[in-house]
């Protein structure tokens, strides 16, 4: 044992001064008769999963806390009382049966997963807690036990913030940027702002079908008939588990052995073999066998539930239904790529061009990919795009017409920093009748280069109305955007 520390000690001994990270030897002089066992991750995660499966009891989604080293076990206990008693009960019942298997537990029930492990690691020293979602308790909670990293932590107290109520009373656009996006999630997550799933410990079998070519081919044909067989299995279990798929993969093996994926991606999960198929098909289409193929394969590795749509009453009326929708963006991505089919998303950015972003509506791509498309996107228009208002209650309003990248244009102001007079347009001089601001926009100074503009409503004695600015740095005037 020589070398040793402490991987976890219990309170009684925390009480004593020992600390994780302790040496062995340093923790045993102030306990003489503490009681060691070799630490051994491996085990206790082994251990905490046979613990959730008996735990299948209580629950019928027994989940493992996130994290490397789990030590956690959390129950889905929603809708659950009539059957196993109030919550009370039900909490009494699961410590008698740890008490049995001669583990000491802390309990806790709450709306949130995040309160109910923040209320079980960092509440008072009762065995079960029974709680709800409400600001008052999460406010008096230590901000560890938001379960962050402890760098963050370590920050957060540096600032003078213990707290869950005092982080509540920050702004949040600082928060992301001071700290991550992880310390927001967490902190939504506690007090019920952001959902979060349990992933139970046993998850579904994957949805997979398969099978090996008795005559290895590179005969498109034959490929599509045994990708619309393996299609038609798939679909199956997919409905049979009221599941539709949500992101196909296909893999196709050569004789060498060497792979070639298809990733085929939905806007909503479908259990239909004829669409699934037709993506299928349109993939295959733009593949160019390098060998023969000798084993395929088709697994749904994202799927969601299937739900209930209602019915049509008069099936000969134009289609308005979501789904149809869905459909021909699932055809038009599978057809142009997934980055050519997108839709605007808000972005939290005081820059007006920058308040929106383009993302694509099907398939999963990555951050740079998006980015690329992003850039590639604004490359292509030249002319004004339709903006999106990021608060219905915005004021000033915002322009109909919104230029991607501000134009460079000439304004005569009778002062340097005063209000605009005469603005030339198409090469024309026009005189200003009326001006509206100035409207001051500025970025954070912690993001980056600082965007600093004096915007302005102007009304021209042509009749026409433009939303122009002059950048604070040089003095430039540009044209940014036209009222209807």
């Amino acid at each position: 044992m020589r070398g040793s520390r402490v991987a976890a000690c219990c309170r009684v001994a925390a009480a004593q001064g020992v600390r994780v990270d302790m040496p062995l030897a340093e923790a045993k002089s102030l306990l003489p008769s503490v009681t060691v066992e070799q630490y051994d991750p491996v085990a206790d995660c082994q251990e905490l999963r046979r613990l959730a499966a008996v735990c299948e009891q209580f629950s019928p989604c027994v989940a493992l806390e996130e994290g490397d080293e789990p030590e956690s076990l959390l129950f889905d206990i929603f809708n659950l009382t009539h059957l196993l008693g109030s919550e009370v009960e039900l909490a009494a019942k699961v410590e008698r049966f740890f008490v049995a298997e001669r583990y000491h537990v802390q309990i806790a029930v709450a709306d949130t997963v995040g309160l109910a492990w923040a209320m079980a690691h960092y509440g008072d020293d009762r065995k079960m807690q029974i709680a709800n979602c409400k600001m008052q308790i999460a406010e008096s909670l230590l901000v560890e036990s938001l379960r962050i990293a402890q760098d963050t932590v370590d920050l957060l107290h540096q600032l003078g913030i213990e707290t869950v109520g005092q982080l509540l009373t920050l702004p949040r656009a600082s928060l992301t940027s001071r700290f991550g996006e992880q310390l927001l999630r967490r902190l939504d997550q506690l007090t019920g702002a952001a959902p979060e799933v349990l992933v139970p410990h046993r998850s579904p079998a994957a949805l997979e079908v398969g099978t090996s070519l008795e005559h290895a081919t590179s005969d498109r044909a034959v490929l599509v008939h045994v990708l619309s067989e393996l299609t038609e299995q798939l679909a199956r279990h997919l409905a049979a588990r009221d599941e539709g798929a949500v992101l196909l993969v296909c893999a196709l093996k050569y004789v060498g052995g060497e792979l070639h994926l298809l990733r085929i991606g939905l806007v909503q999960p479908t259990a239909s073999a004829r669409q699934l198929m037709e993506l299928v098909d349109l993939h295959l289409e733009t593949v160019v066998l390098e060998d023969e193929v000798a084993h395929v394969e088709i697994r749904a590795a994202i799927v969601g539930r299937l739900g209930e749509r209602q019915g049509k009453l008069f099936a000969d009326r134009w289609p308005t239904d979501p789904h149809q929708l869905a459909v021909l963006v699932n055809r038009l991505s599978s057809r142009l790529g997934y980055g050519q089919v997108v839709r605007p998303q808000l972005s939290a950015s005081p820059v007006p061009e920058r308040a929106v972003r383009y993302v694509p509506v099907a398939g999963k791509q990555d951050k740079e990919k998006g980015r690329q498309g992003d850039k590639e996107m604004r490359r292509r228009r030249s002319s004004p795009c339709l903006p999106v208002s990021l608060s219905p209650c915005l004021s000033p309003p915002r322009p109909i017409l919104l230029y991607p990248d501000p134009q460079p244009i000439e304004v005569l102001s009778v002062a340097p920093d005063g209000p605009p007079q005469f603005v030339w347009l198409d090469a024309r001089r026009e005189r200003i009748t009326e001006h509206w601001g100035p409207e001051r926009i500025e970025t954070l100074w912690w993001r980056g280069p600082s965007v600093r503009r004096d915007y302005y409503r102007i009304a021209t004695a042509a009749g026409s109305q433009q939303w122009i600015f002059r950048r604070l740095d040089d003095g430039q005037w540009f044209l940014h955007g036209i009222f209807a």
